[in-house]
């Protein structure tokens, strides 16, 4: 099942445990039902279907429709448009003028997982009522339910995650819709509700998740729950409603580091080198990751199976993309001739930033940030758009670096600049000092900018800016820059941090009329 995404599993599930969006929901009839969660292939072909539907919504269903990049990188400083190339919804994104037509304002496809995910949980547990003997292929065991359950809860928690970031409020669905009586216009809850079920998906995962087992790194597995109840923890809120708590992180970041790794690997409790891949393999965790021990949890976009990764901004393909990396990302640390990362990130040949990124392909081996990482001639033979793409979801480094921030926050800054520099000093980066980063403010900037570098066009850079509450301090000069070439008055991002969220997409809101657009959005 290391294909996860079939699309011949897709096509049986989709009439099975598929919607439009949550508030379009079709019920599912008794009859699509007594034909399906009888065994444990049906369990196993839905758990297809929702991983599918995952990487499916994150990777892209579509041409330039990566979710994960528009999402988590094009509204930081990390990505621009492609003036050329650019449409409606990547113009808003650069400029900050969201609509509620923008195609990545509807939150459809993440409800779509979570309807997947909540048949799953209540379908699951009837199984081995058809299934009677345990000897038979069709009986479900008792460890592979378990497996099974820990997933499905913890992908309804991403899901609702992503969903609090980008929308904040929002109706919350821990049922399948399996009659006709169900109502699908559910109304929007408070964002501490909704974290609060994210929590209590993570904490139902975590129970059901075996311990210290050797995972297999395509899928939700004990190290990426305690990851993302990690991420969890950290989150801040634009108007303070949800504040972080950096002990709980703190707490949850160990249970990372008490997990093993996909190769077998026992991490260290105190943090060394040697739990990270070494900067001559740094690649590894993009190009063979199911080899590499740092990756904790990485999804796998197959071109047999799925098609051309033709991801818009963080693609191998330059032609006709609506994003690019942000011009002077391309020019300083694309190019740099100190950080190892730049060139083996970003094709550092092109003569601006029409660039191809690299990040997601070979060879590797290159320790020498001095040297072109590749000429544009093997540029263009050892990636172009027929290759696979394995994106990580939660890796060590992110843990490492997430633990520093709390450390930092607690009060702790030489356990917070041990782990920073780890992460630091593996890019042939010279080791940061307590003296250099000797306030909170000083290493919490340092943190925060080698998460940007060593989590580069991984759908991260957004969320950090927005948590850490330094988008206006990051994108108005970015915004007023581009304002000005534009010809149009530099008012900048502004003032208003209600913008730091999505609107809802006018389809979204038109098909459920209890609820209501975020502010300062207009319908």
């Amino acid at each position: 099942m290391k294909r996860i995404l079939s699309y011949v599993i897709l096509l049986i599930l989709v009439g099975v445990t598929s919607c439009k969006k949550l508030v379009e929901e079709t019920p599912l009839s008794d009859g699509t039902l007594d034909q399906f969660f009888r065994t444990s292939f049906d369990a196993e072909a839905a758990m297809a279907g929702m991983y599918g539907q995952f990487q499916q919504t994150m990777i892209g269903e579509s041409q330039f429709n990566n979710r994960i990049t528009f999402w988590g990188d094009a509204r930081s400083d990390n990505m621009e448009r492609q003036k050329q190339y650019s449409n409606n919804s990547t113009s808003e994104i650069h400029f900050n003028s969201l609509t509620p037509n923008n195609s990545f304002a509807d939150w459809g496809p993440l409800y779509m997982i979570i309807g997947r995910a909540n048949l799953n949980i209540a379908k699951f547990p009837d199984i081995n009522t058809y299934s009677t003997n345990p000897n038979s292929k069709d009986y479900l065991p008792e460890a592979t339910f378990r497996s099974y359950m820990a997933q499905c809860y913890a992908m309804r928690a991403i899901c609702y995650f992503y969903i609090l970031r980008i929308w904040g409020d929002a109706p919350i669905r821990t049922t399948p819709f399996l009659s006709l009586d169900d109502n699908p216009q559910a109304p929007r809850e408070p964002k501490i509700k909704v974290k609060q079920q994210i929590i209590a998906d993570l904490q139902q995962a975590y129970e059901f998740q075996a311990k210290g087992a050797t995972p297999i790194i395509w899928y939700v597995n004990e190290g990426a729950i305690a990851a993302m109840m990690t991420d969890v923890y950290m989150w801040r809120s634009h108007d303070g409603e949800i504040q972080p708590d950096y002990n709980k992180a703190i707490e949850w970041s160990k249970n990372v580091f008490k997990a093993k790794g996909v190769t077998g690997k026992v991490y260290s409790t105190t943090g060394t080198s040697g739990d990270l891949e070494a900067t001559g393999n740094w690649k590894n965790i993009f190009t063979n990751p199911a080899a590499s021990i740092e990756t904790i949890w990485t999804i796998h976009w197959d071109v047999t199976a799925n098609g051309c990764p033709c991801m818009a901004g963080v693609s191998s393909a330059v032609n006709n993309t609506p994003m690019r990396t942000d011009v002077n990302v391309f020019n300083t640390w694309a190019k740099s001739n100190t950080d190892v990362r730049g060139k083996q990130t970003i094709d550092a040949t092109k003569t601006d930033n029409w660039d191809r990124l690299l990040k997601w392909y070979g060879p590797t081996g290159f320790t020498d940030a001095t040297k072109t990482y590749l000429t544009s001639t093997q540029s263009a033979a050892a990636v172009g758009t027929d290759k696979n793409v394995y994106y990580p979801v939660y890796r060590l480094a992110d843990v490492f670096l997430l633990y520093a921030e709390a450390l930092n926050k607690t009060g702790d800054r030489t356990t917070a600049l041990k782990y920073l520099n780890l992460v630091h000093q593996r890019a042939t980066l010279p080791a940061y000092t307590a003296t250099q980063l000797n306030t909170e403010t000083a290493m919490e900037d340092a943190i925060l900018d080698e998460r940007r570098w060593e989590l580069f066009a991984e759908g991260k850079r957004w969320f950090d800016l927005v948590r850490t509450d330094r988008v206006l301090q990051v994108m108005n000069p970015l915004l007023t820059g581009r304002q000005v070439a534009e010809g149009a008055s530099a008012t900048g991002w502004g003032t208003d941090k209600r913008r730091y969220l999505w609107p809802l997409h006018r389809n979204v809101l038109n098909a459920n009329p209890n609820l209501v657009q975020n502010a300062p959005y207009s319908d």
